[in-house]
Parts: C-alpha cells; structure tokens; sequence
C-alpha cells in the first residue's frame, strides 16, 4: 500500500522536477516520518523549494547540489511540521475556551472584544496585517513571506504589537 502511494507521488512530479530531486524529496519525507495525509501538501512545498532554488558552485563552499538542496527541503519539512503544531495547539487552546450558551455573551466579554477592536484599529495598515496572520497561526518567518516584507521589520512589528497588547492589560503570548 505504501509503495503505491510512494509509486503515485512519484508519478504525480514526473516531468515537473528531475527524477533525483523527486527521489530526494521522497526520501526527506520519509526521513522526518511525514503522516501519508500530509504527502502532497509537503510534496508540494518541496516541488516549491526545488524550483526556487539555483544551485551556484562559487557560493557552494564544496558542497554538492544535492547536499544544499536537501538542507533546504529538510529546513522546509521542519517549517511546516512546526506550523502544523502551532496550529493543533492553537485548535486545543480554542477547544479549553469554549463557552456554555448562556455565558456565551457576558458583558465582560463583550467590552474586552470592544477594547481588542478598538487597540487593533490604532495599529498601522501593516501591522493589522500582522497581527491577523499572527491569528491565523503563522510565525514570523511565513508572515515575512506572505507579505513580501524583510523578516526583521516583521519582528519589529510584533513586538510593537505585543508592547501596544501588554500596555492595554492584555497579555496574549504568555511565558
């Protein structure tokens, strides 16, 4: 059974991606023991990264194509199954907050949501931007790519966020 599915990934990337760099991408999969249901998902984002990348033996330092890109796929796996469990935590902390019907709409709640509303809308167009893909699961590294910026104005950002939360009371990355 497992050798099909290995079989029909393969073939799914035939023509797309040279037959080393398929059988690599594979193998780093089985490597970091991928779920079978996250195969194509991570077969894709690896098809990604192969694409990307552009080998150039003056940069290399003596190491092969191989060797570079594999440390890219194997970086891209540990991305992805470290956003993976960022979100199952997130789905099991939301799951701990779930609320009875009748208390569903406290007048507490209801005012710690207007003042949440009201300190989000004080934020720069970028860093509302920021902080809905902070809520949406995404780290810093991805929420630098999704929204083509530099990585260190991310972080900035951030923390300009949490400063501007943590001044209102509000503490929403505890320790």
């Amino acid at each position: 059974m497992k050798k099909n599915r290995v079989r029909e990934l393969y073939q799914q990337y035939v023509g797309g991606m040279e037959e080393w760099q398929i059988k690599l991408a594979i193998a780093r999969m089985m490597h970091f023991r991928v779920p079978q249901e996250a195969w194509q998902d991570t077969m894709q984002e690896l098809a990604i990264v192969v694409h990307q990348f552009t080998f150039d033996p003056a940069k290399a330092h003596a190491a092969s194509e191989k060797t570079i890109l594999c440390r890219l796929m194997d970086n891209r796996i540990r991305m992805l199954a470290r956003s993976n469990a960022r979100r199952l935590a997130m789905l099991a902390r939301l799951g701990q907050m779930t609320l009875n019907e009748e208390d569903a709409h406290t007048p507490d709640d209801i005012a710690a949501d207007s003042e949440v509303r009201q300190l989000v809308d004080t934020l720069t167009p970028l860093q509302q931007q920021v902080c809905e893909q902070l809520m949406n699961g995404l780290g810093e590294f991805q929420i630098a790519k999704a929204l083509g910026r530099h990585y260190t104005t991310i972080c900035r950002n951030v923390r300009h966020i949490r400063r501007a939360f943590a001044d209102r009371g509000f503490n929403p990355w505890p320790a």
